[in-house]
């Protein structure tokens, strides 16, 4: 009698499923991917806007109070309040800024130091 050579249906049958279990595994793997980049998107079209606008609103005179508006679809308030210092010291400011688009939200803080005696 001829041996006959090839594969049984029970062994492709297994084969079929360990393909079958892998692919899946990739699928979740390339869409959890897929959402991450997404976050960082819009984190980094928040994280632009707030530099945008802190560049913008600290570069000219500093008030304490809180400025608001909107860039690019993007909401925004500035809330800016002078810190205590010695009479003579220079002004020093707070920064405290938060963008929001849709859902998401992101807050940014820092310190602007302005000369005593020039226009605040």
């Amino acid at each position: 009698m001829k041996r006959q050579s090839g594969f049984t249906l029970l062994e492709m049958l297994a084969a079929l499923t360990l393909m079958a279990i892998c692919s899946s595994v990739l699928l979740v793997a390339f869409g959890q991917s897929a959402r991450s980049l997404l976050q960082v998107a819009h984190s980094d079209r928040l994280s632009h806007a707030a530099v945008s606008v802190m560049d913008q609103e600290a570069s000219g005179p500093l008030a304490a109070g809180v400025r608001s508006g909107q860039l690019d679809g993007i909401d925004w308030q500035l809330r800016i309040a002078l810190q205590p210092t010695r009479i003579g010291q220079p002004h020093l400011f707070r920064l405290d800024l938060t963008v929001s688009e849709g859902p998401r939200h992101a807050s940014f803080s820092t310190l602007k130091l302005r000369a005593a005696g020039a226009g605040l």
